[in-house]
């Protein structure tokens, strides 16, 4: 699984496979919402380079989203 290799490799928290995924969900919700206001379409949106997603993924971390 890929939280064993996270919590061994690189000492992340023990967090349960089962949030990981909410939270994973709760941040495509709201990238989706985001990306979609700012005029995006879902197609445009499926077609974002990786790094413009990680990016985004860092956003909704550092503003504190996954509590």
């Amino acid at each position: 699984m890929v939280s064993s290799w996270l919590i061994r490799q690189a000492g992340a928290d023990p967090i349960g496979p089962a949030k990981i995924q909410g939270d994973y969900l709760t941040f495509q919700e709201w990238y989706w919402e985001r990306e979609t206001a700012r005029g995006a379409s879902d197609d445009d949106i499926k077609a974002y380079p990786t790094v413009q997603v990680v990016t985004a993924m860092r956003e909704w971390v550092e503003a504190n989203r996954t509590d």
